[in-house]
């Protein structure tokens, strides 16, 4: 009976500033309980002795907190450390590539010739820079180039952030996910180097969010 009632509660502050953090997630692993901090850092959470709990919020490095034996309600308070997410060159063999790096090759030399044009210095050719200045050709291939950019930072968001990561994380389906993932698209600095922890934690506090802020989610889920 007691083992049932045992909980964890505390407040979840900014390792340098010392002020709360509002909304953090708390998760405890064993169970996939998830919890939220107030707008004051507090929480509370269930969790008997030995069971890790994981603390997340964006920007901020993942914590990780075991329950101690034999305390029925155990205060941890926890001091997040701010992180900026910095993307480190990696070189990769072809047999390393992923499928999305090795389709971005194959697109990026299909369309070499128009990805490699770039103006004319005004400088060394004054003449052609006006001229191209004012080419609709030229001026097509440069919205090419920015619409191409755009499109392959999309692509790589579609490949961490996907509809069945959505619904494995919220246990919806269908139009539901459909329209949480348009009203939420992700960032591509944090899709490219969030864990797979932090996407599901950020997929769940903005589902949320969106669940409470949504005027269609009891017409999607029916409820």
């Amino acid at each position: 009976m007691f083992a049932n009632c045992q909980t964890i509660q505390g407040v979840v502050t900014d390792a340098e500033t010392h002020k709360p953090i509002f909304p953090a997630t708390v998760v405890n692993a064993r169970t996939q309980q998830v919890a939220y901090t107030s707008a004051s850092g507090s929480y509370v959470i269930t969790a008997l002795p030995g069971d890790i709990i994981a603390f997340t919020c964006i920007g901020y490095r993942p914590e990780e907190r075991v329950k101690p034996p034999s305390v029925i309600v155990a205060t941890i308070n926890v001091e997040m450390v701010h992180i900026d997410y910095q993307l480190d060159e990696v070189r990769l063999g072809p047999a390393l590539l992923t499928r999305y790096q090795r389709d971005s090759m194959e697109r990026k030399a299909t369309y070499k010739s128009v990805l490699e044009r770039h103006p004319p210095s005004p400088v060394m050719s004054p003449v052609s820079a006006i001229a191209d200045k004012f080419s609709k050709k030229s001026q097509r291939a440069y919205q090419f180039q920015r619409d191409f950019a755009q499109a392959e930072l999309q692509k790589y968001i579609d490949t961490r952030y996907t509809p069945s990561l959505v619904s494995d994380v919220t246990k919806t389906n269908g139009d539901t996910v459909a329209w949480f993932m348009y009203y939420h698209p992700m960032p591509y600095d944090f899709a490219r180097a969030a864990t797979i922890l932090e996407l599901k934690m950020w997929v769940l506090d903005n589902f949320k969010r969106w669940k409470i802020h949504n005027p269609m989610q009891d017409t999607l889920t029916g409820k």
